[in-house]
């Protein structure tokens, strides 16, 4: 193969990888966005709709069902995305108010940790986390 043709090889994977982690970070940031809109419209069953099993088990843990218990985690609604990541099968949307973590599971990625605040050289705090 050439030296162009090694080139043109490089640049082709590279905009391959490049345009799917930019559809992975479409994705992730959609659920996040449903799940601003359905606390926004107080629809604890599409909000718990888009956590993994184990995050809305965690929230029932309190007693209460998964739609009031995130209904009532305090959740914001509002803020702006600054930043979205995705490595492999994990993701992190940084709202300005908020970080909220995502799992790919088989029916798609779910939230597992929202309302979380970094703690000085310690894990995040979540309002609702699971896994």
């Amino acid at each position: 193969m050439s030296k162009w043709g090694v080139v043109v090889l490089v640049t082709t994977v590279l905009l391959f990888a490049s345009g799917c982690a930019a559809a992975q970070e479409d994705e992730v940031e959609q659920v996040t966005e449903r799940l601003h809109a359905a606390i926004d419209q107080q629809d604890g069953a599409a909000a718990c709709e888009l956590l993994s099993q184990q995050t809305q088990m965690q929230l029932q843990s309190s007693g209460d069902s998964c739609e009031v218990a995130v209904l009532e985690a305090g959740l914001s609604p509002d803020g702006r995305v600054e930043q979205v990541n995705v490595f492999d099968t994990s993701a992190q949307v940084r709202y300005d108010d908020d970080v909220i973590f995502l799992s790919d599971f088989p029916e798609g990625w779910r939230v597992i940790g929202a309302g979380c605040t970094p703690q000085a050289e310690r894990p995040y705090d979540c309002a609702v986390q699971g896994g």
